[in-house]
């Protein structure tokens, strides 16, 4: 008995290659997905750019651009400064005027708290490790005088744990800024009596002072509300006596005025309030025309008149109304230096 087999189905030309295009994808030489590959290859490419990018601005390629375009293009002058030069080189301290000294890390860490989240649209090492800045600003000691150019030193130093500022200024400039009514270095005042009343003026002028402050170590370590400035001055005080009658005066020289002042700071939202208390805890004197065994008694009066001119209520009521910037950094090294000199320095507005 023959077994009847039902003839394959034949398929049509082309039928095989079809189907199988139909069912699978169709392989590369290579090994990869011919239709996937762009796509992959877009993906890639949408993924790698924003890591290349974050790469360059956190590692520091997009700093080292940012700050070669300021040293290039950033104005040397405005209203309040001029910029001389900046670079690597070594400037000499100049004989009058300030310098500052700063760590690169402390000084990032001030504009972060000057520009809050502003402070990371500014790529990292756009501030350099090291870097002199030579030039000039513009200072207004006092209300009362007109502003002055002093020169400016500024040194970015990695070696500097915090900042430090230097100012040196001749005798003449401060004595000028300070010679107004209502200055603590030049007090008049009124008083009544049974006869009528008289005057009483007080003038200072300094010959030289050397005031410093600096934190230790320990303090540095926690935030900053207290702040000690130590030192002393010379010069002469003159007082004079003025009555309906008749008027006196007489002149002291300063040999030596030790000087202690205390700030302390507290911080609210607008900003930091600063209150001060300014002591002489010893005055060294010589009082023209009178003996010797007789100044002890008037050098301390003058010492306790100073004292009261300089801590008077109306000035520390005003000072307390003010508010400083958040971000002043009260850890700075302080060293102030007035050397005798009535030389006049150029003024501008």
């Amino acid at each position: 008995m023959q077994r009847s087999v039902a003839p394959a189905a034949r398929l049509p030309e082309g039928g095989l290659a079809q189907e199988m295009q139909g069912n699978a994808t169709v392989i590369s030489p290579t090994g990869s997905s011919g239709a996937g590959q762009p796509r992959r290859t877009a993906r890639w490419r949408r993924r790698a750019i924003p890591l290349v990018l974050i790469g360059l601005w956190v590692g520091g390629p997009a700093g080292l651009v940012l700050r070669s375009a300021l040293l290039k293009f950033a104005p040397r002058e405005g209203r309040s400064f001029r910029i001389a030069s900046v670079g690597g080189n070594l400037v000499p301290e100049p004989e009058m005027g300030l310098v500052i000294r700063v760590s690169a890390p402390r000084l990032n860490r001030t504009v972060r708290e000057a520009l809050g989240w502003r402070a990371w649209l500014i790529p990292p090492r756009t501030i350099p490790r090291w870097l002199t800045l030579e030039g000039s600003v513009r200072v207004q000691l006092s209300d009362e005088v007109e502003p002055a150019w002093l020169p400016l030193v500024v040194r970015i130093r990695p070696d500097t744990p915090a900042p430090h500022l230097f100012v040196r200024l001749p005798s003449g400039m401060v004595n000028e800024a300070l010679q107004y009514e209502g200055s603590f270095a030049h007090r008049e005042k009124t008083r009544r009596y049974a006869l009528g009343h008289y005057n009483t003026i007080l003038s200072l002028r300094f010959d030289t002072v050397s005031l410093k402050s600096k934190l230790d170590p320990r303090e540095l370590a926690r935030p900053v509300t207290f702040r000690r400035i130590e030192g002393h001055a010379t010069g002469q005080v003159r007082f004079k006596f003025e009555e309906n009658w008749f008027d006196a005066r007489t002149t002291a020289r300063v040999r030596r005025m030790d000087l202690r002042c205390d700030l302390d700071f507290q911080k609210y939202l607008d900003g930091l309030a600063m209150s001060y208390k300014i002591t002489i805890p010893k005055l060294d004197a010589d009082i023209r025309n009178l003996a010797p065994m007789f100044e002890k008694h008037p050098v301390e009066a003058i010492r306790k008149a100073l004292e009261n001119s300089i801590g008077r209520p109306r000035n520390l009521d005003r000072l307390a109304r003010r508010r400083l910037p958040l971000y002043l950094p009260l850890d700075t090294e302080l060293d102030i230096e007035v050397y005798q000199n009535d030389t006049k320095v150029d003024q501008d507005n």
